[in-house]
């Protein structure tokens, strides 16, 4: 039978990477062939004790030889996936001794909010778990459960805390999913700076539509690549997976001493469902309504609005300044619209007493008519234009004495079309899916680039 691998919260602000633990972890156990490919398993984004992106990771130890295919490389030595399964010589207690020692040996014991997790297991875990730990909070103690129900061997360090993304990444199906093929550095160049042609960074969605978030082209920043000390050299992000090696041909960078290629469930909206009520806090929502409030700006760039809901339920939305030019979308809105919004509901911060739908997509479905004032009216009798009264007490005819209560109207020009739209590039979460890729019948997909 194959043996099922998850690990998570080994890495820090400080260095190390999860993805590269499980590249040493295949090292260890000396290249087994993989059942599928090794899977980067993004859980909650709005967990606030999370490092860096919520990532948790897993493989799948037991591939048959017999169609197998390359997906990686560590040290010139060739990682091969099969879609086929066999089973693994090595007992379950081999693998999780090998599994314990890359841990205890690479994870950042030392950082005060590292605490790592293993899970060794004979068979995947309940999806249920999954969900949970998507969108919303899974204490330790109820994934170790779901683990055990499997048959797993659960390992944990410190609090143990990474436990919870080791088990969830095991209960991942991977129905709806996309590809990143992750390249690392040689060891004695981690925390120095990274050498990557950024012109060949730029143009990768154009030579290969399948790939995405690869550059920002309002900020000119290449987003394959961390600023942390990390092992990771960069990581290309795709929907077809047999492109992404080809991909990595064309980028030309310091020589990567490894790579491997994940299956992943960035970018797919799993965290979001569909709000039923009130919303809690740390969970993402997709919501539908209608726009209440004129968007405010307040001190640090931030734009807030009040909307209804279609169940009546009124939430103040945020476009913070980290969403950059999506805040002038918003900033376009006027009461009546009607939208949809994608986003986390966090805690109250400052004055927002009852928290906040912090946008991380909108799209504008339709657009309410605005009326501004032409001119004063005209005169029905000598045609003249009328004079003000005072303010609201409407418009005089100083001829013929005709009065009028409004003026002539017309309608004012938008500066926001329907459409779906996404932060740039490099403000978006993993998880979240881009404009572009969404699908939403009748409206026009579009990305904000360009500053507003």
């Amino acid at each position: 039978m194959p043996v099922y691998v998850g690990v998570d919260d080994t890495d820090s602000a400080q260095g190390m990477c999860t993805t590269y633990l499980v590249t040493e972890i295949i090292r260890r156990l000396n290249f087994p062939i993989l059942y599928g490919l090794p899977r980067l398993v993004r859980l909650n984004p709005n967990i606030p004790w999370k490092t860096r992106g919520n990532g948790a990771l897993s493989i799948i130890l037991g591939g048959d030889a017999q169609g197998s295919s390359v997906v990686g490389e560590i040290s010139g030595v060739p990682v091969l996936s099969s879609r086929i399964a066999t089973g693994v010589s090595d007992s379950l207690s081999v693998v999780n001794r090998a599994v314990r020692s890359v841990v205890e040996e690479a994870a950042m014991m030392d950082a005060d909010n590292t605490n790592p997790g293993a899970v060794v297991s004979p068979a995947p875990v309940n999806e249920a778990l999954y969900w949970k730990a998507v969108r919303g909070i899974v204490e330790k103690e109820e994934a170790i459960l779901f683990a055990r129900e499997a048959g797993a061997v659960v390992n944990e360090w410190k609090n143990g805390r990474g436990v919870i993304g080791a088990a969830s990444a095991l209960s991942w199906r991977g129905q709806n999913s996309t590809f990143e093929l992750i390249t690392y550095r040689y060891r004695h160049r981690w925390g120095t700076s990274r050498d990557i042609n950024v012109v060949d960074v730029s143009s990768l969605s154009d030579r290969f539509p399948s790939t995405f978030n690869n550059y920002d082209r309002a900020t000119r920043h290449p987003c394959i690549y961390p600023s942390s000390p990390c092992p990771v050299l960069y990581g290309i992000r795709g929907t077809r997976p047999e492109v992404l090696p080809e991909a990595m041909k064309t980028v030309r960078s310091e020589m990567p001493e490894r790579w491997l290629l994940f299956e992943t469930n960035q970018a797919t909206d799993d965290h979001i469902s569909v709000l039923n009520g009130s919303p809690s806090l740390f969970s993402s929502y997709v919501v539908q309504g209608t726009v209440r409030s004129y968007p405010e700006t307040v001190r640090g760039g931030h734009v807030f609005f009040e909307m209804t809901t279609h169940e009546g339920i009124i939430l103040l939305c945020a476009a913070f300044e980290e969403t950059k030019d999506l805040r002038g979308i918003v900033r376009g809105l006027i009461p009546g619209d009607s939208i949809t919004v994608w986003g986390a509901f966090k805690p109250p911060a400052g004055e927002l007493l009852n928290g906040s739908l912090n946008i991380e997509k909108i799209s504008v479905n339709a657009l309410a008519r605005r009326w501004i004032k032409k001119s004063n009216p005209v005169c029905s009798v000598c045609g003249r234009k009328m004079e003000s009264v005072g303010r609201g007490k409407g418009y005089r005819c100083r001829k013929c004495k005709q009065r009028s209560d409004m003026p002539e109207m017309t309608e004012a020009r938008r500066t926001v079309s329907p459409g779906i739209y996404s932060p740039t590039t490099s403000s978006r979460r993993h998880l979240s899916r881009p404009a572009e890729m969404t699908v939403q019948s009748g409206v026009a997909c579009q990305t904000v680039t360009g500053s507003q």
